[in-house]
């Protein structure tokens, strides 16, 4: 028999941890604009395991109240969570493939052989890379990059605040963002069957050591690009490091609509991408994300980028059979 101390001290771990679960729960369904509360709501699904904690201590000490109040707590936290591992649906019969790769280069660092070799092993159609300087250019052509994906809009910067997109098939209406600090592109793709899409190269500040008023502006601002895309513009790609896991709620309104965060389309699970240079810890956090309207991703993995504080992101759609052509090319 448990001494009578142990379980009031059990009880009271319980109750901490059903406290911590509640946190995680709550911190992720608000508009947040305290920095320090922004950074912990990255934390979100680590916060809320310990509500399941709590839902052992607390039933194995048997006190019933906690023990309720415990399990609705761990309902919602599974219930937020759960959408990364079920699939939503599953992409239509002979649409047009496309995959799509998301890079940070961490200051144009990363190793441009090993990047180039891996889009070529991963048949990537699209990559969009963040954190593009000058350098980097010159090493990834040196590399080859244009012998696989001979099209490409950038607009390097030195430090973090370039932005490039490379892809298998032609461009056209290229449009540099130059409200955001960080570069912000988007093109259109002329695809097989003279189909085409768009897709959007993103890279907002984070919260921290920026303020967090400017992280919010960006997030707010991305959604009214993507809001104000027509819907008869055919399959829309959005692509980046977006310095917000799914658990932000700024992210979360990106993907609440019209567009679907790939990973969870896929039922993928957690594809952690950042920090990716703290061997032998793991990437902790999901900042990194590829999302779609008018496409279904059939798969979402996250790879290694070599020299990179950031693991890629390389999502397998399939876009849904809508017209995609420009309203020029309808007029035809």
């Amino acid at each position: 028999m448990t001494p009578v101390w142990m379980r009031h001290v059990l009880i009271g771990l319980g109750w901490i941890a059903l406290c911590v679960g509640a946190f995680g729960v709550l911190i992720r369904s608000l508009e947040l604009h305290n920095q320090r509360l922004v950074m912990i709501c990255s934390a979100a699904p680590y916060l809320m395991a310990a509500g399941l904690v709590a839902v052992v201590v607390l039933g194995v000490t048997r006190h019933w109240i906690g023990f309720a109040v415990s399990l609705v707590v761990a309902v919602a936290a599974v219930v937020g969570q759960a959408p990364l591992f079920v699939p939503d649906g599953a992409p239509a019969e002979g649409g047009t493939e496309l995959t799509v790769m998301q890079a940070n280069i961490w200051l144009g660092n990363a190793d441009a052989d090993a990047l180039v070799e891996q889009i070529v092993t991963e048949e990537v159609d699209v990559v969009t890379i963040n954190e593009l300087t000058p350098d980097a250019i010159v090493r990834l052509t040196t590399a080859g990059i244009a012998d696989e994906l001979p099209y490409s809009f950038a607009r390097p910067f030195s430090g973090g605040a370039g932005t490039g997109i490379w892809s298998r098939y032609p461009l056209s209406e290229e449009v540099h963002y130059e409200e955001f600090l960080l570069s912000a592109l988007s093109a259109r793709i002329a695809l097989p069957d003279e189909r085409s899409a768009e897709v959007y190269a993103f890279h907002p500040v984070p919260p921290w050591p920026t303020p967090v008023s400017v992280w919010a502006g960006e997030m707010d601002r991305i959604s009214a690009i993507l809001n104000e895309i027509p819907a008869d513009s055919g399959p829309v790609i959005v692509s980046g490091d977006f310095n917000a896991t799914r658990d932000h709620l700024k992210y979360r309104n990106l993907v609440s609509g019209r567009f679907r965060d790939a990973a969870d389309q896929a039922g993928s699970g957690v594809q952690n991408t950042y920090p990716a240079d703290q061997a032998p810890l793991p990437p902790m956090i999901a900042i990194d994300h590829i999302a779609s309207s008018d496409a279904h991703a059939r798969s979402v993995d996250a790879v290694t980028i070599e020299g990179s504080d950031h693991r890629g992101l390389i999502a397998r759609l399939v876009l849904d059979d809508v017209d995609g052509r420009t309203a020029a090319e309808r007029c035809r």
